[in-house]
């Protein structure tokens, strides 16, 4: 995690365990209150944060019943 002058910064690279998927390097800038749901998810689930962004990414999606990409459903 950064420290920027307009709060914490977590810079996401790409992830070596997910070899078949074309990752983004971004920078996304998260509230104190992100944060903290991040630090508590982590500790609970024992997963690291690029990990619990991906999978409430992917449940978000699921509950508005949206579908993955052809990409991603071509790889399965």
């Amino acid at each position: 995690m950064l420290l920027g002058n307009d709060g914490p910064t977590v810079l996401m690279q790409e992830s070596t365990v997910m070899k078949d998927e074309k990752l983004k390097s971004t920078t996304v800038r998260f509230s104190d209150s992100d944060l903290h749901l991040i630090d508590c998810l982590k500790q609970k689930l024992g997963l690291g944060m690029i990990h619990i962004i991906r999978l409430a990414i992917r449940r978000l999606a699921e509950s508005e019943n949206l579908l993955p990409s052809n990409s991603a459903l071509d790889k399965r």
